[in-house]
């Protein structure tokens, strides 16, 4: 069995790097974050995101997408945070899982998904609480950080208030 590693890394990504996976940190109007909530053969807590493709979206777009068609919300335009590298223990394999956050601008109704798309269930949780819910070790709370930045210092969210997690239908 290959063990991986991360590494989180808040700068700018090498421009051959082969990014995998984007991820978003997607803001309501509250401060929380939307994560998705999937039962069945995978069960557990998901973030809005999506394996890139190379259909000629970008990776903003990618997220713009996933969050639209997964999670029926529509965002703005996503905001780079950083990005995290994962290597196997003989560094064969190595690429990139990008993060990055978002403000929902709509809930649009939650409708039975189409084609290959899965439906979470939307839970919006404070961002406080996304590393337990992700199952995240201690690197989680370098991403945390970099997302509440933002959320605080661009999209003008206060997120010294907790509020509690509530499932938006």
């Amino acid at each position: 069995m290959t063990t991986l590693t991360h590494r989180w890394l808040p700068s700018r990504m090498p421009d051959e790097t082969y990014v995998r996976q984007v991820y978003g940190f997607c803001f309501d109007a509250a401060g929380r974050v939307l994560l998705g909530v999937e039962h069945g053969e995978s069960p557990g807590h998901r973030m809005p995101g999506s394996e890139t493709k190379v259909d000629g979206y970008d990776y903003l777009a990618t997220l713009v997408r996933e969050c639209r068609s997964g999670y029926r919300v529509t965002i703005t335009k996503p905001i780079y945070l950083g990005y995290r590298q994962v290597r196997d223990e003989d560094a064969k394999l190595t690429y990139a899982e990008l993060f990055l956050a978002a403000r929902i601008t709509t809930f649009h109704r939650r409708s039975p998904a189409l084609g290959s798309c899965r439906s979470f269930q939307r839970l919006l949780t404070p961002v406080s609480y996304v590393p337990d819910r992700l199952g995240w070790g201690a690197e989680g709370s370098l991403q945390i950080s970099a997302a509440a930045a933002v959320a605080t210092n661009v999209f003008g969210l206060d997120l010294s208030v907790l509020h509690d997690e509530i499932y938006r239908t």
